[in-house]
């Protein structure tokens, strides 16, 4: 099991695991098996704790089956609807002329997922932002090892979510005889699975759309800048259908799949589905162009929301390459078109690429298998730590809290004083790039001044999209402040 990872993903329509191997052309997956779930989880969820072990039992026994080898240790790729982020900032002067070593760093990164929280919430990823060291301002996560200074700061991007449903996910696993050796968030997984080199170093927004959650992450300079979660996705198109049409779930579902159309084109308003009734009911006429108007207005909520995520994070202008959709909703008719007319960007339909070698399970190449993919692609370029015995960080209470943070390492915490002199740099490098923009922006003016004559300006409305989900989406997409 030593060349084998394995993989695990809950999520709200389905239990999968996974079991891939380190190849030439990136990793190859030799298993894949999916058991469909329904009412066990919601939103990303545990909901009924049986259906989900007996679902992931069933995928445990056909795995082992088929690969011949006992699985004890997995990967959780897992989301759900809790998951916010906050930004996080920890200062400190280091302990000698030493060069920072990645040992350093990791070190840094276990004291942010000490962070305090909302009552309830847990920690379930770091992400590096930049680093100041000394007089070094804002350098790139990669560029810091080698560096040397009296001084630190280190900002990072936290990933929140509430700390039953983790210990709930954590605990799926265990009732099947495994253990989790480390976690892969799902909207970070199917980022890792979908986009490519050029859309992560330019800045790019992915949207996964799955079944009872939309993902939403941007990534700039290969970094991932935001995360957000909507709590609603294509079971609500679903649920739509069959509340319009009195249809069961399982037919809605087939016939949203079939017929559904994310553009009202208008040519379909005398063309009708028969549905036949069961046991010799009634049949079902059902309207094409009802079906349509129903699948717009629903996947237009959650474009508009999505859009209203990227927009809150404060990315929407920095991101030339456009977004990227993934999820079982992708395949919708015309999504694409839809985006592009709504978000005004680039837009790309997109399934699990990259480092995946053509001799995988073709089953992995689907839209709905981006996370659990790219958890596996994860694990083996940062096999390390699991290798070195990454330890597990167990959810079962509120994390322990400590004054002094840094009292376990050979760091101590800023002085006053030191701390009011880098406050006073910081504000000071804000003036300088504020004052930078509007020289730029007024030197634009003037040109544009020479060629028309000036207009006189309106105060800016809020957009269509802000009006209608402020109150809805801003409690979900925290961009919060520093700590």
């Amino acid at each position: 099991m030593n060349d084998f990872l394995v993989a695990v993903e809950l999520c709200t329509s389905k239990v999968a695991m996974a079991v891939a191997e380190a190849g030439y052309n990136g990793i190859r997956v030799i298993h894949h098996k999916v058991v469909p779930v329904s009412k066990g989880m919601s939103r990303g969820d545990v909901q009924n704790t049986q259906r989900i072990v007996e679902a992931l039992a069933r995928c445990k026994r056909d795995i082992e089956a088929d690969f011949g080898e006992t699985i004890t240790d997995v990967i959780l790729c897992a989301g759900g609807q809790s998951l916010r982020t906050v930004d996080y900032t920890m200062r400190a002067k280091r302990s000698g002329n030493n060069l920072i070593s990645p040992e350093e760093l990791q070190q840094w990164r276990q004291q942010a997922f000490r962070a305090d929280t909302m009552a309830g919430e847990t920690v379930l990823d770091a992400i590096p932002q930049s680093y100041n060291i000394d007089d070094s301002i804002g350098n790139p996560p990669d560029s810091v090892e080698g560096m040397s200074g009296k001084y630190i700061e280190a900002r990072y991007r936290l990933i929140l979510g509430k700390a039953i449903a983790e210990r709930n996910k954590h605990d799926v696993v265990e009732k099947c005889g495994m253990r989790v050796v480390r976690t892969v968030l799902s909207p970070i997984g199917s980022a890792i699975a979908t986009l490519n080199d050029n859309e992560m170093e330019n800045g790019v927004a992915m949207i996964d759309i799955g079944a009872g959650t939309t993902d939403v992450v941007v990534v700039k300079d290969r970094i991932v800048r935001a995360v957000g979660v909507i709590p609603f996705a294509g079971n609500t198109i679903t649920s739509d259908i069959r509340f319009h049409t009195c249809l069961t779930t399982d037919v809605a579902e087939i016939i949203k799949m079939k017929y559904g159309n994310c553009i009202d084109e208008g040519f379909t308003e005398n063309k009708k589905l028969v549905i036949q009734g069961v046991g010799g009911g009634e049949t079902k006429d059902v309207s094409l162009d009802f079906l349509q108007q129903i699948v717009e207005a629903r996947v237009s909520e959650i474009l508009e929301a999505a859009f209203y995520l990227i927009e809150k994070s404060g990315y929407i202008n920095k991101i030339p390459t456009g977004l990227v959709i993934t999820g079982g909703t992708a395949y919708m008719e015309h999504i694409k078109e839809l985006a592009r007319a709504i978000t005004g960007m680039r837009v790309r339909l997109a399934n699990a690429q990259g480092n995946i070698s053509e001799a995988s399970q073709r089953s992995c190449f689907d839209t709905t298998s981006c996370s659990i993919v790219g958890a596996l692609i994860d694990s083996f370029n940062n096999e390390s730590e699991i290798e070195e015995g990454h330890e597990v960080k167990r959810i079962d209470a509120k994390p322990a809290r400590d004054n002094d943070m840094f009292r376990e390492q050979n760091i101590t915490k800023m002085t006053l004083r030191e701390k009011l002199r880098r406050d006073k740099e910081e504000k000071q490098r804000i003036r300088q790039e504020q004052a930078a923009e509007k020289a730029a922006r007024n030197a634009k003016q003037a040109e544009e001044e020479e060629k028309d004559e000036p207009e006189e300006e309106t105060p800016s409305e809020p957009s269509k999209i802000e009006r209608r989900w402020g109150d809805l989406i801003k409690d979900l997409f925290d961009t919060g402040g520093s700590n």
